[in-house]
């Protein structure tokens, strides 16, 4: 295939403005070993900012037509909008182009996409799982990071203009308009857990075992990364790299990789390190070009900080609200409900998630709780205690308690 004078396909990224640097790296890479532009759908309020055409095609995704934008914008936090947008692009790309591809923006890619299109000629989708050989028994974990998150790793998939891939983006894409959250207790991971179960429904559905794509940290102890006299990277001695996907990547410490811990044995030293300050370089140059601003979304029209508390609570209320109402006005049903439900931020401190890494900082505050609910536990007895644990699993998603908010 000379993939320079094809153009029945696209590559596409979603990004908002925070992470545009990145899709500006990816962006760099398609156009020198594909010779095409990336789409990028800037999913973020529209705003004057330059942009540089010459290395891709930018689209404001308040310009694509979507009837329900805003209210996905409300009710998601910026993960879960931008991946739940995924499938309804896809399928307009296809009206346009044969074959679609999509990448996320961090990553990167040092081949031509040549081998993704002609898998794209022997099947409608095209997909890669998170890695392909089982965690040792060993690990802490075990497998239990793919049951929670998903099989296949959604940074990358591709289709096929077909009767199935259509089917498949629109039972996708209504899976994630009404059930894109980020809530591992309840099966949920964004856009990916879904597609956990598309083998079951899609009998054209190619799961890929070719390592030189979606190559990442979780996967690195399967993968050795080389590189020949031409100065070309080759995973395992046999795959050529296609793609690298810096997921959560430390620009502070890019010799490390990933803000995450995995196994890092055997990384030091190799061509992963080269890899990593190429990129950090590619980024520092990006950033440069553009000005960063704060996330549109995450602001009422009076610039009221929208917590995640008060997505959940609209999430929980919204088809009891007046239809056809903007959700960011401050003075509209969806701010009074705000206010009435005591979910405005007193400060405009942005939401900063925290999870078992930060566990050590509250040593103390553990004690206090282990000790109430040690009481709890006396109180209601052991079955109950049970039952009362289940429970606080069930209202940690404010969107599915109903009576916790007033209309």
């Amino acid at each position: 295939m000379n993939i320079e004078s094809c153009n029945d396909y696209a590559v596409f990224t979603v990004t908002n403005l925070a992470y545009l640097p990145k899709a500006l790296v990816l962006a760099e890479s398609l156009l020198k070993y594909n010779k095409v532009k990336l789409h990028i759908y800037i999913v973020d309020r529209k705003v004057d900012v330059d942009l540089p055409e010459s290395c891709a095609e930018f689209i404001w995704i308040e310009d694509v037509g979507f009837t329900d934008l805003y209210e996905l914008a409300f009710k998601y936090d910026i993960t879960e909008f931008s991946t739940s947008l995924k499938p309804g692009l896809t399928l307009k790309l296809l009206e346009k182009y044969q074959k679609v591809i999509f990448l996320d923006p961090d990553t990167c890619l040092y081949h031509s996409v040549a081998p993704i299109l002609n898998d794209l000629d022997e099947h409608a989708i095209v997909l890669t799982p998170h890695y392909t050989i089982p965690h040792s028994n060993n690990s802490p974990d075990s497998d239990i990071g793919m049951l929670r998150f998903g099989s296949f790793n959604l940074g990358f998939y591709a289709v096929r203009n077909s009767e199935q891939a259509i089917y498949f983006l629109n039972w996708w894409g209504d899976r994630c308009r009404r059930f894109c959250y980020f809530e591992t207790q309840f099966g949920l991971s964004t856009d990916q857990k879904w597609v956990s179960i598309a083998p079951c429904f899609f009998q054209d559905l190619y799961v890929s075992f070719n390592l030189g794509y979606n190559v990442a940290f979780w996967n690195l102890n399967e993968r050795q990364i080389s590189k020949d006299m031409n100065d070309n990277y080759f995973v395992n001695d046999k795959y050529p790299l296609i793609f690298f996907h810096f997921s959560s990547f430390d620009e502070g410490n890019p010799e490390l990789l990933s803000k995450r811990s995995f196994n890092r044995d055997g990384y030091k030293g190799s061509c992963l390190v080269e890899l990593a300050l190429i990129y950090k370089d590619a980024l520092i140059k990006n950033k440069k070009t553009i000005s960063i601003v704060k996330y549109g979304f995450d602001y009422m029209s009076n610039g009221d900080y929208i917590s995640p508390t008060l997505r959940r609570a609209y999430a929980c209320v919204g088809n009891e609200l007046p239809d056809h109402v903007d959700p960011f006005d401050s003075v509209g049903p969806v701010g009074l409900f705000a206010k009435r439900n005591h979910l405005i931020c007193k400060s405009h401190h942005k939401y900063s998630p925290e999870g078992s890494g930060d566990m050590s900082s509250y040593k103390k505050s553990f004690l206090f709780v282990n000790f109430i609910m040690r009481i709890i536990l006396r109180l209601l007895g052991p079955n109950k205690f049970s039952n009362f644990s289940r429970l606080l699993v069930y209202l940690s998603s404010y969107r599915q308690n109903r009576g916790l908010w007033k209309i």
